[in-house]
């Protein structure tokens, strides 16, 4: 329980730090077959603004479901290289905010060229932009 209430907290800070809505460069096709789940947005930005306990540069990765009531997790991918950064998406009882995903890591250096979203094995979209957010 409290470590759900942690989860819905950082999803909620994570949103006061986002960029304004707009093309994120997101594929927005078809799921692969089998996958349950569309994605209707999807972006991703470099926190630059420091803050207590916090490293300067995360990158926050934030997927709004095309179903809202879709419960879903994102899992970094053992395929993800230092050009594309691959999220599996597992659907699960216990997501924190049905209809959407959120994802945070220490931003690398250079940073990931393509973020992949990924579904029953095969891409389901995937974001070309990153924003920077001072």
């Amino acid at each position: 329980m409290i470590r759900l209430a942690l989860v819905v907290i950082v999803l909620l800070a994570a949103a006061c730090s986002m960029p304004s809505q707009g093309d994120q460069g997101t594929a927005g096709g078809q799921p692969p077959a089998g996958c349950p789940h569309r994605v209707s947005e999807a972006s991703a930005w470099v926190n630059y603004m420091p803050g207590p306990a916090r490293g300067p540069r995360e990158l926050h990765v934030d997927v709004q479901l095309a179903d809202v009531g879709d419960t879903v997790i994102l899992i970094k991918s053992a395929a993800s290289t230092a050009d594309s950064l691959i999220l599996e998406m597992r659907t699960t009882s216990a997501a924190p905010i049905p209809g959407r995903a959120a994802y945070r890591e220490p931003a690398s250096d250079p940073l990931p060229k393509r973020i992949i979203l990924r579904c029953q094995g095969g891409e389901i979209d995937a974001i070309t932009r990153i924003e920077k957010v001072y």
